[in-house]
C-alpha cells in the first residue's frame, strides 16, 4: 500500500485496522451511474458522427444506473452485481449483465478479477497492489458515515479518481477495482462525474461463513500486466479509429 500522507498517520491507521478490522464484516450496496453523454464529450478523438449516432440511439442524459454489492470480512472482499435490487434496466434498458466479480484476498494480498470485455471473459489473477493515493482535506457524510477524500490517477485509462472513505470501517476495501485507503471507500467519482459509484446501504453484520464465490469462474487466465496491455492496445486502436472504447470495456 502506498500513500502520500505522513508515516505516523499511516501506521496509526494500520494499528486501528489490526484492532478493529478483525471484527468487521458485512455488505455495502452501491449504485453505479454512468453519464454517457459526459463520457462521450470528454473523448476528443471520438468523431462527431459517432456522438450523433449515440444521441439518436437514446443514450440517457441523466445517466444509466445499475446496482452492485460489496461483501467483506477482515480477510477478503468481493464486489459484484447485486442480483436483488432493481436498476434502470427496468425502465427499458434490459441489457444482459456482464461477467463481473472483483475479489480481494487481504490476508495473502492477492487479486482475482473476473470480467467480461472485448467480447470474451478474462480471469485476472496476480499479487494485489494498491494505487498511490493523495489524502485531501474535504469531508462529507455518506449514509451516516463521516468520509474523507483522496485522489489518484489511473495511468491506463487516463482517469482522475476521487474517492470518499470512512475510517469507521477501517479496512482497505472499495467498489470497482479501487482500494488501499485507510477505510472503506463509500463513493468514487471518475473524471469529474462521468461515472459515480456511491453507497446506498451499509449493513455491518457477522459473516460466519465468509464470502461465497462462484465455484466455477470460466475465462481466459491472464496476469495483471497482460490485462493492462490489452486495455492499452484497445485504447490506442480506438483513438486511431475515432470510436468510443467504452462500449467494449468498462469505464
Amino acid at each position: 500500500m502506498k500513500f502520500n500522507c505522513p508515516l505516523i498517520f499511516f501506521l496509526s491507521i494500520l494499528f486501528s485496522i489490526s484492532l478493529s478490522g478483525q471484527h468487521l464484516s458485512g455488505e455495502i450496496t452501491y449504485e453505479r451511474t454512468s453519464y454517457w453523454v459526459k463520457i462521450m464529450e470528454e473523448l476528443p478523438y471520438v468523431s462527431q458522427a459517432e456522438k450523433d449516432r449515440a444521441a439518436l440511439t437514446g443514450v440517457p442524459d441523466d445517466g444509466y444506473s445499475s446496482n452492485y454489492v460489496l461483501r467483506f470480512t477482515a480477510d477478503e472482499s468481493c464486489f459484484t452485481h447485486d442480483e436483488t435490487a432493481a436498476t434502470s434496466e427496468d425502465d427499458g434498458w434490459a441489457w444482459r449483465k456482464d461477467d463481473y466479480l472483483i475479489h480481494r484476498d487481504l490476508q495473502h494480498m492477492r487479486r482475482t478479477d473476473w470480467l467480461e470485455m472485448l467480447d470474451r471473459t478474462y480471469l485476472v489473477e496476480d499479487d494485489l497492489e494498491f494505487p498511490k493515493w493523495k489524502i485531501r482535506s474535504e469531508i462529507k457524510d455518506i449514509e451516516g458515515y463521516v468520509c474523507m477524500s483522496a485522489e489518484t490517477w489511473d495511468t491506463i485509462k487516463h482517469q482522475h479518481i476521487i474517492a470518499w472513505f470512512t475510517d469507521e470501517i477501517p479496512l482497505p476495501i472499495g467498489p470497482e477495482m479501487v482500494g488501499g485507503l485507510p477505510g472503506a471507500i463509500l463513493e468514487i467519482e471518475v473524471n469529474g462525474g462521468a461515472l459515480v459509484v456511491t453507497a446506498k446501504k451499509i449493513d455491518l453484520k457477522p459473516m460466519p461463513d465468509g464470502i461465497s464465490l462462484p465455484k466455477k469462474m470460466k475465462g481466459k487466465k491472464v496476469d495483471l500486466a497482460t490485462y493492462q496491455k490489452l486495455i492499452r492496445t484497445y485504447l490506442h486502436d480506438s483513438i486511431g479509429a475515432q470510436r468510443n472504447p467504452y462500449w467494449s470495456i468498462r469505464y
